[in-house]
């Protein structure tokens, strides 16, 4: 607990510094300050992290699933991307502050009016050469399987002439208790997280997909799809693995006796 502490601090010395030198250097090393404190959260968690491909190095916008405000935390061990969310994270204790001070996009949810100057402002940042972390179902879930991706804001990597990616986060049978949904708080979900056993993601990163096509609606049914396949695939496998570790284990008994 006592380096969690440690580690909001620093978060906090970093975001006042970013806020008094809006220029110069630091600012300039906001994304990668970000990233490196976010993935030093995961360790400090007892977070696990295993990854499967890699994001793109190219100017991408990548579409995750979404499971929890942890998925940023992980994907930041492997990426500095800027990310896109929901208005109510800018409110959210501390890290929403943080999340401002960083970059984050924030879309006010059923304004179309926020919709479109959100998705000219990640336009804007795609052309500048950045890369941006969306997640398209527009929740956080507490299942595997991903709802339907949103198709609106992939018009910004369309317009930038930027491809998208997908990107499946996995917690495996640990997806019920990491699920961050309703009217859970932020500091519950995490005192609670904090007494469970440790977690292990697993991130896959999918072959990017061209936005030449102009079709919003096919982009984000194509990366839903592969998304989710790569998601089934992985719940497939452990259910596997766990048949066959009971099965050894009976054996076991069984020889025993």
């Amino acid at each position: 607990m006592a380096l969690l502490i440690l580690h909001v601090l620093t978060g906090t010395l970093l975001a006042l510094g970013v806020a008094l030198l809006p220029v110069g250097a630091l600012r300039r090393q906001v994304p990668k300050l970000g990233a490196w404190w976010l993935s030093r959260g995961v360790a400090i968690l007892g977070v696990k992290v295993l990854a499967r491909g890699r994001p793109s190095k190219a100017p991408a916008l990548l579409l995750a699933n979404h499971i929890s405000w942890l998925d940023i935390l992980v994907l930041a061990t492997q990426s500095d991307s800027g990310y896109v969310a929901k208005a109510e994270v800018a409110h959210w204790p501390l890290l929403g502050w943080l999340a401002q001070v960083g970059g984050t996009e924030f879309v006010r949810r059923g304004s179309h009016a926020d919709l479109a100057r959100v998705r000219a402002r990640v336009t804007a940042r795609l052309n500048a050469g950045e890369s941006l972390t969306l997640f398209p179902e527009g929740t956080s879930g507490g299942k595997v399987l991903p709802l339907r991706f949103r198709p609106r804001l992939l018009q910004a990597a369309v317009d930038a002439k930027v491809p998208v990616q997908p990107v499946a986060i996995y917690y495996g049978t640990q997806t019920a208790d990491v699920a961050f949904v309703g009217e859970d708080s932020l500091i519950t979900h995490l005192w609670a997280l904090l007494g469970r056993e440790p977690v292990v993601a697993e991130i896959t990163y999918l072959p990017v997909l061209s936005t030449v096509s102009g079709d919003c609606r096919l982009l984000a049914d194509e990366s839903w799809r592969a998304v989710t396949h790569t998601l089934n695939r992985l719940e497939l496998f452990d259910i596997e693995s766990r048949h066959t570790h009971a099965a050894e284990y009976g054996a076991e008994l069984v020889r025993a006796a």
